[in-house]
């Protein structure tokens, strides 16, 4: 089922828009309030990033999955981020901005991850 809310909820939580779980392929760009992130679903759940990779902004949507699903890698310049915190592996001084994702209801919610 797919959100038409957008608005935050409880602690912080916000629905996504543009997201199913059943029918989106992954990863999936997801209106998140006012802005757009990526949603990725890993071997343990969810997790969601930024759109566009720290260093020249490129977009993350064909990133690839690595490390059992820990980490992911930009498709530009092969920079590699954890996606517990975001941090670059071999790309010091970058970070991706990432979120938790829950699930409630066949829909997805989110929050800023501060890492």
């Amino acid at each position: 089922m797919e959100s038409t809310e957008g608005a935050p909820t409880d602690a912080g939580w916000t629905a996504l828009v543009g997201v199913d779980t059943q029918t989106t392929k992954f990863p999936a760009r997801a209106k998140m309030g006012n802005e757009w992130i990526l949603v990725v679903r890993t071997p343990t759940g969810w997790r969601g990033i930024d759109r566009a990779c720290p260093h020249q902004q490129a977009t993350m949507q064909d990133a690839v999955e690595m490390g059992g699903g820990t980490m992911l890698r930009c498709p530009r310049h092969n920079f590699i981020f954890r996606l517990a915190d975001g941090r670059g592996v071999n790309c010091p001084g970058y970070t991706l901005g990432v979120y938790a994702i829950r699930e409630a209801g066949g829909v997805l919610h989110a929050r800023r991850d501060p890492g």
